[in-house]
């Protein structure tokens, strides 16, 4: 028997200041809830984590229509997802990642050597200051872009995460693409040890990435590696200066980073939610989902629930285990999610170990967008720490 649709209020949970109190109705509410939004219409909204979990590695689900016929790459299903994903692994290795670990740490400490000279007694948006163009430095170090394509980079993939992607589509995509063909034309001339040199050069027996296929997967990676880490930063320093003991705790033990991180990424989730198209008809737990209609998997939901997380909506930076799915889950899990992870780690990590004294200046406001981020983040820093 298909379940009734359940409506909430007008604004969708995935795009307010607070979704949590509504997460938790919706999920108190049935296993699927039908829920209005203001990007994808209504769609079937899955807040409980086991059946986030579980639908997110359905293959009766896509993450593209079975008629978009734009290339795109990284969502694309088994047999091209596995042959693309192949090929990228051969060019996003750990030990191209864990090699940029002490350039990274470099860029943190420039970063709030600045950021201490203004922010010492005056507020400092730390977005600006730090959570905005560290991801934007790395990615472009990682593709081979010079530093002087940082500002570049940036105005082509900004409006993603200002949320204006959906009335700026063609614009954002046609300025962005136009950056990524000259790049990827310049390191074919002059390759290096670089990803982007690399996904050129990837290859499996006869297969390779195509020249379509290769310039989507760089806009891909320059807009959510950009957006995920700026909005993972932010996001983690906000919920230590909210959550003051938490604060404490990591100055006194800076060895939790690593958990810290983990746990940011549970408490607020850069990317709040991720939509799929069922194939076929499907039961789940008796509401028939129809082919063509859109699945809504809440990762902001799902990692608030307290069947899997005890005390769920608490900041705890020690806890263990914590599989949350921030980074999604089955074949689409986030390749750079070890990129993400470690910008966060180095550069929450010094911000802390610079700052103890820092403290938030003022209101923050959330954006209302798929994507869990802040619109700034006034701090003052204080006195800056004696350095080694």
């Amino acid at each position: 028997m298909t379940q009734q649709p359940v409506l909430v209020e007008k604004e969708s949970p995935v795009c307010i200041a607070d979704p949590y109190p509504v997460l938790d109705r919706l999920r108190e509410a049935g296993p699927l809830t039908r829920v209005p939004t203001s990007f994808m219409g209504e769609v079937w909204f899955v807040t409980r984590y086991d059946l986030a979990r579980a639908l997110l590695a359905d293959p009766r689900f896509s993450r593209r229509r079975p008629d978009d016929s734009e290339i795109a790459a990284v969502d694309s299903d088994p047999p091209e997802h596995t042959r693309i994903r192949s090929l990228i692994r051969q060019a996003f290795t750990f030990r191209r990642i864990e090699g940029l670990r002490p350039w990274v740490r470099a860029q943190v400490d420039a970063m709030l050597d600045t950021a201490g000279r203004e922010g010492a007694t005056e507020p400092v948006d730390l977005l600006e200051a730090l959570a905005y163009p560290l991801p934007i430095a790395v990615i472009c170090e990682l593709l081979g872009a010079p530093p002087q394509d940082r500002a570049e980079v940036r105005r082509s993939t900004e409006k993603i995460l200002a949320g204006e992607i959906a009335e700026n589509r063609e614009e954002v995509y046609d300025r962005t693409k136009r950056y990524v063909v000259g790049l990827v034309e310049e390191k074919r001339g002059n390759p290096g040890d670089d990803l982007t040199s690399g996904l050129i050069a990837a290859r499996d027996g006869a297969a390779r990435l195509t020249e379509p296929e290769l310039v989507e997967l760089i806009i891909a990676l320059i807009a959510a590696g950009y957006a995920t880490t700026t909005n993972l930063i932010g996001n983690g320093i906000h919920a230590l200066l909210t959550n003051t003991d938490q604060h404490a705790l990591l100055r006194r033990r800076p060895e939790l980073i690593e958990s810290a991180v983990e746990e940011f990424l549970r408490y607020e989730s850069s990317f709040s939610a991720a939509g799929q198209i069922a194939l076929e008809d499907v039961d789940v737990e008796g509401t028939v989902i129809r082919k063509g209609e859109v699945l809504l998997v809440s990762f902001c939901g799902a990692n608030r629930d307290a069947r899997r997380f005890p005390d769920p909506h608490r900041l705890d930076i020690t806890r263990d285990p914590n599989p949350h799915l921030a980074f999604s889950h089955g074949i689409h899990h986030c390749l750079g999610a070890p990129l993400a992870r470690m910008e966060a780690q180095v550069a929450i990590g010094a911000l802390v170990s610079r700052f103890p004294e820092m403290r938030l200046a003022g209101p923050t406001r959330w954006r209302e967008n798929i994507m869990r981020g802040l619109h700034e983040l006034p701090v003052v820093l204080g006195a800056a720490a004696t350095r080694a």
